[in-house]
């Protein structure tokens, strides 16, 4: 059975969810490697329980329903990326609901880079606009992956201008890759595919619905270092986006407006809550994540290190004496912090 299969399949048996699917896989080590155990294996699993187990013994009955799912993929020339494989993005690893498959097209290697997510709302001020694109050209030097929705106002202004400063972008769709929503966006998705992909973990032709924009979001929140809400509502897809990043212990910033504009009250509401940091410059968001240039980033003088460490310093230094470099943002997804803890605890 080839991994895709396995992964559909997975996915596509009553009550196996995503947490118990990824479960499965790193407990197995691959999505083929479940089918290949035993019911005896497969109950030893905590959280699976005697009924599923059950369901997955049955998985033969399900493989006619992938089968049209398999050929529509192949059909599409759809690129596949597996969940626990090297070129997974890293970020969205370390999310209980990650997706153990995820379709792009396009080219892009979300091996050891620096990803940034940027929503807002869909009815954004000069101001708004005026923000998003200075902030997408003061992170050139870092050279970042852009991530966004493809949705109408900031979304599209965040990738337009990544493709304008010449950075890769990836635009998280809320369907499959046979279409393309909203249908006046179809103009950029092939520019978007050249510097970057289009991603989603939805299938072709799947439904589409109200409630597909939540499972988008969180490949948002997901796949990023850090997400930026740039002017949004109390409600909405970018609100359930900065969610999400929080709850993933991801770095959130909102960038806030007049006290007394609709447009800013999510973003109020984020900072009040202590949810977001107040962005109100890049230099900001690139001192909170320790992000350095290739210049800053050439050696000096070595200081000797403290001899006493409490434990949570062991822990960074248990991490870093195994690996010759890591980065902050990989290292904090390591140590399931927050950059800016783990920044503080380096320091």
């Amino acid at each position: 059975m080839k991994r895709l299969e396995a992964c559909l399949l997975l996915q596509s048996l009553p009550g196996m969810g995503l947490h118990r699917s990824v479960k499965l896989v790193s407990h197995f080590g691959s999505a083929e490697a479940v089918f290949s155990a035993s019911f005896k294996d497969w109950i030893e699993v905590e959280g699976l329980g005697e009924r599923l187990c059950k369901e997955l013994s049955q998985w033969k009955s399900y493989r006619s329903k992938v089968q049209a799912d398999l050929k529509a993929i192949e059909q599409l020339a759809l690129k596949t990326v597996f969940f626990g494989s090297a070129p997974y993005p890293k970020p969205l690893s370390f999310c209980a609901d990650a997706p153990l498959v995820l379709f792009y097209q396009g080219e892009l290697n979300f091996e050891n880079r620096r990803l940034i997510s940027i929503v807002g709302t869909r009815q954004h001020t000069p101001q708004g606009k005026a923000f998003c694109e200075a902030l997408i050209e003061s992170l050139k030097p870092f050279n970042p992956i852009i991530c966004s929705g493809m949705a109408r106002r900031i979304d599209i202004i965040a990738h337009r201008k990544a493709i304008e400063q010449g950075l890769q972008t990836v635009a998280c769709l809320a369907h499959g890759l046979e279409r393309i929503y909203p249908a006046e966006h179809s103009k950029f998705a092939q520019a978007i595919s050249k510097q970057g992909c289009l991603l989603t973990d939805f299938l072709p032709n799947a439904p589409f619905r109200r409630e597909n924009f939540p499972q988008r979001n969180r490949l948002i929140a997901g796949i990023a270092h850090a997400t930026v809400v740039i002017e949004s509502g109390v409600a909405g897809g970018s609100i359930n986006t900065a969610n999400l990043a929080h709850r993933y212990g991801r770095e959130l910033f909102a960038v806030p407006g007049r006290p007394t504009d609709i447009k800013s009250e999510g973003c109020h509401q984020l900072i009040t809550q202590q949810k977001a940091q107040l962005l109100s410059d890049s230099k900001q968001l690139i001192d909170a994540l320790g992000w350095k240039t290739e210049e800053q980033l050439k050696p000096g003088i070595q200081k000797a290190l403290f001899q006493s460490l409490d434990e949570q310093e062991r822990k960074v230094f248990s991490i870093l004496s195994q690996k010759t470099k890591v980065p902050l943002d990989e290292l904090a997804l390591e140590l399931g912090w927050k950059v800016s803890t783990t920044a503080s605890q380096l320091m």
